[in-house]
């Protein structure tokens, strides 16, 4: 009977510290997963960003792309420019070179740890960058989304600034043992630009110009070409 109770007593402490530990450890999850997750995020956003800055700078110096390749503009016979047109075809071909090679880059980041030490991930300021390192893997979701944009801001009196932009987006999940964090990327690079000038005004007026889809693009200027980039 002794040897019963003691038994049962033994039992009702283990118990009883086996739910302390779950709960001590329900807190400390409740405490850190909402840094661990903001880090997570960081630490993929970083990454993935940087895959595609290096995927669209080296695809525009590959395909020695610049201002001229992608966009014509057409003047008249005193030089003014009069229309500014895409070139469909070399934007096309920009546009899926670039989604390709992002996609393929981001899949393979899925087989290479990203190393994030667990001091960063508590988020303690005195441990950034202690401890051991708990590694971080990247799976894409879906397709990455590129667009190619065409915008036109004022760069001073009847001068326009005309850029050709990139702007790639992602969605992909950054895991870790035991949490999963879905990131979703964007970024913007100028593939090319050029400021068009136009003779001085008698009168000037202030137009608020926006951005779009770049094919298919047609605006009158009234203006001459300064410079290609």
């Amino acid at each position: 009977m002794k040897k019963r109770a003691l038994l049962r007593k033994i039992g009702i402490k283990l118990i009883a510290l086996a739910l302390i530990l779950i709960g001590l450890l329900v807190l400390a999850d409740a405490a850190f997963r909402p840094m661990i997750e903001k880090v997570n995020s960081y630490e993929c956003h970083k990454a993935v960003s940087g895959i595609i800055n290096k995927v669209v700078l080296e695809e525009l110096e590959r395909a020695d792309t610049d201002y001229s390749s992608l966009v014509t503009l057409c003047t008249n016979d005193d030089g003014e420019v009069t229309s500014v047109q895409s070139n469909v075809k070399n934007i096309n071909r920009l546009k899926t070179s670039v989604s390709d090679r992002v996609e393929r880059e981001i899949a393979d980041l899925s087989a290479v740890d990203i190393k994030i030490p667990i001091g960063t991930l508590l988020g303690i300021d005195l441990f950034h960058g202690m401890g051991f390192d708990v590694g971080m893997s990247v799976a894409p979701i879906g397709f990455a989304n590129t667009t190619i944009v065409s915008e036109f801001t004022e760069a001073g009196i009847n001068q326009t600034l005309h850029r050709i932009i990139i702007e790639i987006s992602a969605d992909v999940d950054a895991i870790i043992p035991g949490l999963k964090t879905r990131v979703c990327v964007k970024t913007s690079i100028v593939a090319a630009e050029t400021v068009i000038v136009g003779r001085v005004p008698n009168a000037y007026t202030h137009v608020i110009t926006g951005s779009g889809d770049l094919a298919g693009t047609l605006n009158d200027y009234d203006a001459v070409l300064n410079q290609d980039k």
